[in-house]
């Protein structure tokens, strides 16, 4: 799959989608996961006794963690979380020193970084957490089948990487085989119940959304690229790499405490992710019962991890929403994993 073969430029790509949310007006988590879970070494609390830290997660988000910090903060260190709705907004602060950490995807990262954003990657965030969805009653049996199909779709995002990888395996091409359509997370199982679309790859809580409410099905296991299941990272901002390395130990030793509450041992916490999700998000029990099976919390960057933001690095350079691969040993900052 080439940028020739698949007319795919960032600029057409960021415009297609930009113009089609317009136009349509439609109304976006335990599996594998290869993280070690580690809890041994530093503890992160060197150093930090009287600081505060500033970290934002997306809104009722499966990507969870930093929601979590605070509780397991070392003595004397203040964390004030915050909620936001964009990426992009969260990594804008980080640049301009108004937060200090975030939770969000990479492909937004990676692009903001060649654009001059200063940024680093210092842990893991969230596996999975995507769906590519079809109606319960469709024909569609594997994604060959979605040959001639209109799929909904918001990027540029983990999804994107994913559903263009799928289509490619299948020997499909994206901008011929397949209609793709922008349409937003949140619109997706309407759009897709309305017979607007074929199918959708979404988002959690939508995509399990879907599925319970008997509507949709999951058409196949999405996590099989060399994409993997990488969904969110820690994001720090310029200033805490820079000049606040104990901070960063810090963030670091704490996602670790909560991907170890959420998800211990690589597997949920169903107890846990139903206080977050139905508690507190308000999600309905059979939402909850199929997200929980489809997300995760994560924090160690570890080969496993690193190897799939690599190859997401390379199929965004590939698909033209890159000029070329980051620099991973600048982005991708291992150093401050405890040891």
């Amino acid at each position: 799959m080439t940028n020739d073969s698949h007319g795919l430029t960032r600029r057409h790509f960021l415009a297609a989608l930009g113009a089609g949310a317009a136009t349509l007006g439609l109304a976006g988590c335990g599996g594998g996961g290869g993280d070690a879970q580690d809890a041994a070494g530093d503890d992160g609390g060197a150093g930090v006794s009287g600081k505060l830290i500033r970290v934002a997660a997306f809104t009722n988000n499966h990507a969870a963690g930093p929601l979590y910090w605070p509780q397991f903060a070392p003595e004397g260190l203040e964390v004030e979380v915050t909620t936001l709705t964009s990426g992009t907004d969260m990594n804008r602060a980080l640049e301009a020193d108004d937060l200090d950490f975030a939770i969000f995807g990479i492909v937004n990262g990676f692009i903001e970084s060649e654009q001059g954003l200063g940024s680093k990657i210092v842990a893991m965030g969230a596996r999975q957490g995507a769906g590519l969805i079809v109606p319960r009653t469709s024909e569609i049996a594997d994604v060959a089948g979605l040959a001639g199909r209109r799929i909904a779709l918001k990027g540029p995002a983990f999804q994107l990487l994913v559903l263009y990888t799928l289509l490619d395996e299948a020997g499909l091409d994206p901008a011929s085989d397949v209609e793709i359509v922008p349409v937003e997370y949140n619109d997706q199982p309407t759009a897709l119940e309305r017979g607007d679309v074929d199918a959708f790859m979404g988002s959690e809580p939508n995509a399990s959304r879907s599925v319970a409410s008997g509507a949709g099905r999951r058409l196949v296991n999405i996590y099989t690229t060399p994409v993997g299941e990488l969904n969110s990272t820690i994001w720090a901002s310029p200033r805490m790499v820079a000049d606040e390395p104990d901070l960063v130990r810090a963030a670091v030793a704490m996602q670790r405490d909560a991907a170890n509450h959420l998800t211990p041992s690589g597997s949920n916490d169903p107890e846990v992710w139903r206080d977050l999700v139905v508690d507190q998000f308000g999600l309905e029990e059979d939402v909850y019962r199929e997200l929980i099976t489809n997300c995760g919390a994560v924090w160690e960057l570890s080969e496993f991890w690193v190897d799939q933001a690599k190859a997401a690095g390379a199929k965004m350079a590939e698909l033209g929403l890159l000029q070329a691969e980051p620099d991973y040993d600048d982005l991708i900052r291992t150093e401050f994993m405890p040891a």
